[in-house]
């Protein structure tokens, strides 16, 4: 395979791992950063810290031969440091791969009109086709997914956007909606989203181990996530009269303009839950899968029929409740490593 498929597949599984429901649905872009009078400096900002900490992971895990996150986390620090960040991640995985779920049932239902049970089951099954080729397979899926997603986004923003262009929303909205101060909240948004992805980023370099094609891959990662929340942010301030209280902002503004485009973008939001899913599964199952002994088969019908059953709760909730803990979490934890390895003084 040529080095420039290999770069862009590193890229495609990265974004797969945290472009889940919430940066979709526009619903993470408008609470970080459309209300911030700096929020595009934000979303750059973004953008620099994936690529940085996503060949960070990359290297680490290739020169010191890491292949999951419970291995980089010991590496990273002691036996109890490494035990709480595998206990925290564990948990970071099993909140969004149900949180994925349910939010794939909450598409079906209301925008195809199905039942909620029915989205939740043919997310599984997709889920199940791609773990059980491991990494191989969730790369694949998102070699197909990601790259379509991304064209949409981009063509739904050449339809809708204005002739006169606002970058800003009133001044008097973003001081009364939330606090000014996008440097934490960029800080908060990489931390949660970057954890989704350490599964994945530890078992890339086990397929691709040519440490050039790691770093470009982190750096077309950075910048098309950064290009994206950029457009996705102009249509939100372009359109925030619309959706100002609105769950699902970019399906909120499309319901006004074309009801092809409401439709199509159901459908990116639904293969963007499919992509975050499978990578927070992925990480899930094999952490579990070195500790027991049960068979591949046995751990998936047990994680699916235990996920199934608590995806039925309804999706908006358990974002609100499990997100924001997440953030605060992980944040003391990054912390905590990035000690560790400041005291390591290793150079990759």
């Amino acid at each position: 395979m040529s080095d420039y498929k290999l770069i862009i597949q590193i890229a495609v599984t990265y974004i797969g791992a945290i472009i889940g429901a919430g940066f979709a649905s526009g619903q993470e872009i408008l609470q970080f950063f459309s209300l911030q009078q700096w929020g595009y400096l934000g979303i750059i900002t973004c953008g620099i810290l994936f690529a940085s900490l996503g060949y960070f992971i990359l290297a680490i895990s290739l020169k010191f031969n890491l292949t999951t996150y419970d291995q980089l986390f010991h590496w990273f620090g002691n036996k109890k440091l490494g035990k709480l960040g595998d206990v925290i991640i564990l948990f970071f995985l099993f909140s969004s791969f149900i949180i994925m779920l349910s939010g794939s049932g909450e598409v079906f239902f209301h925008y195809f009109q199905l039942n909620k049970n029915i989205g939740i089951l043919v997310t599984i099954m997709i889920i199940i086709l791609a773990i059980k080729s491991g990494i191989e397979g969730i790369m694949k899926l998102n070699v197909i997914l990601v790259p379509g997603l991304i064209l949409i986004i981009m063509i739904i923003f050449g339809c809708n956007i204005k002739s006169h262009l606002s970058f800003t929303i009133n001044e008097y909205k973003t001081n009364t909606l939330v606090a000014n101060n996008w440097f934490l909240h960029a800080i908060n948004y990489v931390i949660y989203n970057f954890f989704l992805a350490l599964p994945v980023l530890t078992a890339l370099p086990t397929k691709i181990k040519q440490k050039k094609l790691l770093k470009l891959g982190s750096l077309l990662t950075g910048v098309i996530l950064t290009i994206l929340g950029l457009v996705i942010n102009i249509l939100l301030i372009q359109n925030f009269n619309l959706i100002e209280n609105s769950q699902i902002p970019m399906l909120e503004i499309l319901s006004y303009k074309s009801m092809e485009l409401y439709l199509l973008y159901a459908i990116i939001l639904w293969l963007a839950m499919i992509t975050t899913a499978t990578s927070s599964f992925y990480g899930l199952v094999k952490r579990v899968d070195n500790e027991l002994d049960t068979s591949l088969n046995q751990l998936l019908v047990i994680f699916m029929v235990v996920g199934f059953l608590l995806a039925r709760f309804h999706f908006a909730s358990l974002v609100t409740i499990i997100y924001p803990l997440l953030g605060k979490i992980g944040g003391v934890v990054c912390f905590c490593l990035l000690i560790s390895y400041i005291k390591r003084k290793i150079v990759i």
